[in-house]
């Protein structure tokens, strides 16, 4: 299998970011933390998803957030399970139609 060089595989962050799990990331973290500002990181971190359709990062974002806020979708997503999930979020615009906005950057 080829692997072309327009891919997202390893990419190395820009040096204006500061990698996550990095010694500064986790400091900068703590510090947050302790500071009271990262209390909502918790409720969003278990609702953690990666995003279907690399259209989807907007959709999959407003699916953590929903869920994390705890907001009722008023429907079961799939038996027994009741939360918010991308192919839910089609009140608007048809997905098939958000899968074509895909933009490489």
């Amino acid at each position: 299998m080829s692997v072309g060089t327009n891919n997202f595989y390893r990419r190395a962050l820009p040096s204006t970011c500061v990698d996550f799990a990095s010694e500064e990331g986790k400091r900068l973290f703590l510090e947050s933390l302790l500071e009271g500002n990262a209390n909502i990181y918790f409720k969003l971190a278990s609702q953690f998803r990666t995003q279907d359709e690399p259209a989807y990062c907007g959709l999959s974002t407003l699916v953590m957030v929903l869920n994390a806020l705890e907001v009722d979708p008023g429907r079961v997503w799939k038996a027994p399970w009741r939360f918010y999930h991308e192919s839910m979020l089609d009140c608007c615009v048809p997905l098939e139609n958000v899968k074509k906005l895909v933009k490489i950057f």
